[in-house]
């Protein structure tokens, strides 16, 4: 049984700090062109950043965007710690991988 040290778990979250989305351009773009959903295309929320942009450019679910655009100010840090485990959680299984190989 291969475990992870605590060297490997140090680089791992070195890796995740490189790899991770940052929240500030996250933000930026939440301030700037969150109606349109750019911080949700950002963080990878492609099907919701798509929906966001749909309801913002036919203008009837224009309202409803405006509602989701103030909640996700509260949401978006949410989000990117969920991106920062995803990144984090695929690294310690290439690093699992690579020391079974060896």
């Amino acid at each position: 049984m291969v475990e992870i040290t605590q060297q490997d778990m140090i680089a791992i979250e070195l890796r995740t700090d490189e790899e991770a989305k940052n929240p500030f351009p996250a933000y930026v773009l939440w301030f700037f062109l969150g109606w349109f959903g750019a911080h949700r295309f950002y963080v990878g929320e492609t099907r919701t950043g798509l929906a966001m942009l749909i309801l913002t450019l036919s203008m009837v679910g224009f309202p409803i965007t405006f509602f989701w655009w103030l909640t996700d100010a509260i949401r978006l840090g949410g989000l990117l710690q969920e991106n920062r485990d995803l990144v984090r959680d695929r690294i310690a299984r290439e690093t699992l991988e690579l020391k079974e190989l060896y």
